[in-house]
């Protein structure tokens, strides 16, 4: 428990506590799974142009985000209370099995159908890889020093983001977009091979209470035929739409603290502003590449540079977050992050008017890494300040679901909006609006919501 004169410490800790013995060791572990797994994330975002130009199927772009998400869906309440019952490496050892085995489906895929399936194996790990990095750092770090440790896992998308879509545009121009999901299995397993002997003072605790597998599995069916029926306005939209409501939104009740739907003041607003951030996020990055090279006729590694751009945004963001967040408060940084991202959603759309310079839309989207930067760390923070010892990561797992929830809406409601001019509906101009338009919409929801998560100024 930390001590009152702790929580209450008016400057935030020097960031060389962060690194101080076997802390430190633990520290870089994290920091060198987080960089590869950014490497790899960027990479897979700049070069799908490229796998849709080979294999066809513009129809199912949005859903090789989507799919990911899924399977993270029903991966991610199951690992957490794994998580909590059996400690950290077991179930990292698991899930990046799984997670190397979707790269591998990905690569050797004969159509976009299998580069979908790929993606949702690769969810499946993605989900438990997520669960065991936030559950190590509530688990392990007094609460003054987390903020510092999210600010240090935001740094190392610095690095990916530079290179990572440079180097994605390059592999795709170069060697194939195949070479893309193949090239980072090596260095992941590396990475594991440093990580888990960092983790071996990480336990866990015996756990009576029942494994959601049920609640879990249905609640991706649920999101997957809701998702489905959007793929492609028509008569399923009808059928598929409603039975994935009616089967998903039970089971997500049973899976997130009650009143997370209407956004209750607590935790259950925390995870209900997991969703809308991540909605809004991937409802604009999601389609950034493809307005840039199918709109404008950029080449992939140009289009890439405002994925980098944002990356780099987003660890200033988060650096900003971690110095602030004790004197500001979780709810006014995040609805400041929110507004950023609704910012954003209206600069990035000039891109879509030929007329207009184009670097109004790069620098737009800067403005929207910046904005997620400081909201992303802020609402798990809140969440970790009230967690029960000994079942962080169960609790926290709430807010990662959301978290991926929001990222297959919001890149399925914008794969819907663009699945509407592969079918000849619109244009493809309006189609990328409509996916913007749907990232607005989020953004501004959850500038309303902030004010209702817990304000966690003793997280800092």
């Amino acid at each position: 428990m930390t001590s009152a004169t702790e929580r209450v410490a008016p400057t935030p800790p020097p960031w060389r506590e962060v690194f101080a013995g076997a802390r430190g060791r633990l520290t870089v572990g994290l920091l060198l799974l987080e960089a590869l797994v950014a490497i790899e994330a960027l990479i897979v975002a700049t070069i799908l142009p490229a796998v849709e130009q080979d294999l066809g199927g513009l129809f199912l772009y949005g859903w090789t985000f989507t799919a990911f998400t899924l399977a993270s869906l029903g991966t991610v309440p199951i690992a957490g209370r794994m998580t909590d019952r059996l400690g950290p490496r077991k179930v990292l050892a698991a899930t990046v099995v799984l997670y190397v085995g979707g790269l591998l489906i990905a690569a050797l895929a004969p159509s976009m159908q299998v580069v979908v399936l790929g993606r949702f194996v690769q969810g499946i790990g993605g989900g438990g890889l997520y669960v065991v990095s936030l559950a190590v750092v509530a688990k392990t770090y007094p609460e003054r020093i987390r903020p510092r440790v999210m600010a240090l896992l935001a740094s190392m998308w610095i690095l990916p983001g530079l290179i990572g879509p440079l180097l994605g545009g390059l592999i795709a121009q170069t060697v194939g977009w195949r070479w893309a999901f193949l090239g980072p299995i090596p260095a992941i397993a590396l990475g594991v091979l440093l990580v888990l002997p960092s983790m071996g003072t990480v336990g866990g605790e015996p756990d009576e209470e029942r494994l959601p597998v049920l609640a879990s599995l249905q609640l991706m069916l649920g999101a997957g035929l809701f998702l489905a029926g959007l793929t492609g306005i028509g008569w399923a939209t009808v059928v598929l739409v409603p039975v994935g409501l009616g089967l998903g939104l039970p089971a997500l009740g049973r899976v997130t603290p009650r009143g997370t739907t209407v956004a209750r003041p607590g935790l259950p607003a925390a995870a209900a502003g997991a969703f809308l951030a991540s909605a809004a996020f991937l409802a604009i990055d999601g389609f950034l590449t493809l307005m840039l090279v199918n709109v404008r006729g950029f080449s992939i590694a140009r289009a890439g540079l405002i994925i980098t751009g944002a990356a780099v945004a987003w660890a200033a963001g988060s650096w900003l977050e971690s110095r602030t967040l004790q004197r500001v408060g979780a709810r006014r940084l995040v609805a400041f992050g929110a507004s950023m991202i609704a910012l954003s959603a209206v600069l990035v759309s000039t891109g879509l008017v030929q007329d207009l310079p184009i670097a109004i839309a790069y620098v737009g989207w800067g403005f929207g890494g910046f904005g997620m930067g400081i909201v992303f760390p802020t609402i798990p923070l809140s969440v970790m300040a009230e967690a029960t010892q000994g079942r962080e990561a169960g609790e926290l797992s709430s807010t990662i679901l959301m978290d991926f929830l929001g990222v297959g809406v919001g890149a399925g409601l914008g794969g819907a909006s663009v699945a509407l001019a592969d079918a000849g509906t619109v244009s493809l101009e309006a189609g990328i609006a409509g996916a913007f338009a749907m990232g607005l919409l989020f953004a501004l929801l959850l500038v309303l919501v902030a004010r209702r998560i817990p304000d966690a100024r003793s997280a800092a």
